[in-house]
């Protein structure tokens, strides 16, 4: 199966320039994306602290 740069690959119609503006990187319409949930795939950043520091930071009592 064939891509075309911006057509949706769920459903093979042409996604907008106003989207493709905004979201670059997707690869699916605004219609199947409301049906499917986001296709963007965003890395993980950690952020936060350990759990015992947080364990220690609950029981911390305010000066």
């Amino acid at each position: 199966m064939v891509f075309i740069f911006h057509t949706c690959i769920n459903c093979g119609k042409r996604i907008i320039p106003e989207r493709l503006e905004i979201l670059p990187e997707t690869r699916l319409c605004k219609n199947c994306s409301e049906k499917m949930g986001s296709d963007m795939i965003v890395p993980e950043t950690k952020v936060g602290m350990d759990p015992d520091t947080y364990k220690d930071l609950l029981g911390a009592v305010r000066s």
